[in-house]
């Protein structure tokens, strides 16, 4: 962690401490510290910056969504970030490899009888013995998916209080490149009225040959921006212009995500919200019948992460093959 990190996070336990015995918002602890903290107007914005990268930029939501006794629960890897070329197609491929796959079938119903499962499609209902539901927490929060047989209370608490995250990404390629060459992360401190926004630009020249840089926004931010028919560049290019000058040109494209706005995803990952546990997340994976749950919703060490749902897959087929 850098500086502005460490400062958040000793602000984030000194407002953990004095917490109340129930669970409460992450950005109460912090907004009660900062204010014990007697900083300056400057380094309060400073302080903004730190919850932006280290807490709301990590878990995909507002610190406001966040609970402050349980936010990081969970096991973190060792190790640094690393960028995959070419992204997890390749790893996609050679996994699905005489599998049979069949994209475009959108399901709308999935019932359980005694004799196994059927799952509705616009292209036809298809039975098996048993089937393991990997649908996203933002699909199964919006309940577009029917369940025939309801799931069980435990489940559906689970589903209400774990949140699902939003974090988008806003990547602007530039014809030439007008920051140093040797600069991979930028930090922006957004004006007060701005906390949470364009906050971390970081250069993809390195990584790609190509003069890119790729703008990160979390939570309600990140929901606004996806939802943009623009994607708010604008609002990215003025960032970028405040932080390396008036200078910097029109981008000559723009990349971004929308993952909160994809109805078959409605978010990037899943995160505890106040009043949850990671015992919540072990209600989602449970087993209900023929039923089995994965995903990283359902990963308790792990969520969040691509290894975290791919564990929690392996541990649901190892328990639907077994019966």
């Amino acid at each position: 962690m850098d500086a502005l990190e460490v400062q958040a996070a000793a602000l984030a336990e000194a407002g953990r401490e004095r917490s109340p015995d129930g669970d409460e918002p992450l950005r109460a602890v912090l907004d009660r510290a900062l204010a014990q903290a007697a900083l300056s107007a400057e380094a309060r914005l400073a302080a903004g910056l730190g919850i932006t990268s280290h807490f709301e930029h990590e878990y995909a939501a507002d610190a406001s969504e966040l609970p402050a006794l349980h936010f990081d629960a969970g096991r973190a890897e060792a190790g640094g970030d690393a960028f995959v070329p070419g992204g997890y197609d390749p790893l996609r491929a050679l996994l699905l490899r005489g599998a049979d796959v069949r994209p475009g079938h959108g399901v709308s119903r999935v019932d359980a009888d005694g004799d196994g499962v059927s799952v509705t499609t616009p292209r036809g209902t298809f039975r098996a013995r048993a089937v393991v539901v990997t649908l996203p927490l933002g699909v199964l929060k919006a309940g577009t998916v029917a369940f025939g047989t309801p799931l069980s209370e435990a489940k559906r608490t689970a589903i209400a209080r774990l949140g699902m995250g939003a974090l988008s990404k806003t990547v602007l390629r530039f014809p030439p490149r007008t920051w140093p060459s040797d600069a991979t992360f930028f930090n922006r401190v957004p004006a007060a009225g701005e906390r949470g926004r364009w906050a971390e630009p970081i250069s993809l020249e390195g990584l790609t040959g190509t003069p890119a840089l790729v703008l990160f926004n979390a939570g309600s931010y990140a929901r606004e921006v996806e939802a943009a028919a623009d994607g708010a560049t604008a609002g990215a290019l003025a960032a970028l212009r405040g932080m390396l000058g008036a200078g910097l040109p029109e981008a000559a494209a723009v990349l971004r995500s929308a993952w909160s706005a994809d109805p078959l995803a409605r978010g990037s990952y899943s995160y505890l919200g106040v009043g949850a546990t990671l015992a919540d997340r072990d209600a989602l994976a449970a087993r209900e019948g023929a039923l089995f749950f994965a995903g990283e919703a359902c990963a308790k060490e792990h969520a969040a992460t691509v290894y975290g749902a791919w564990l929690s897959g392996e541990r649901a087929a190892r328990a639907c093959l077994a019966g």
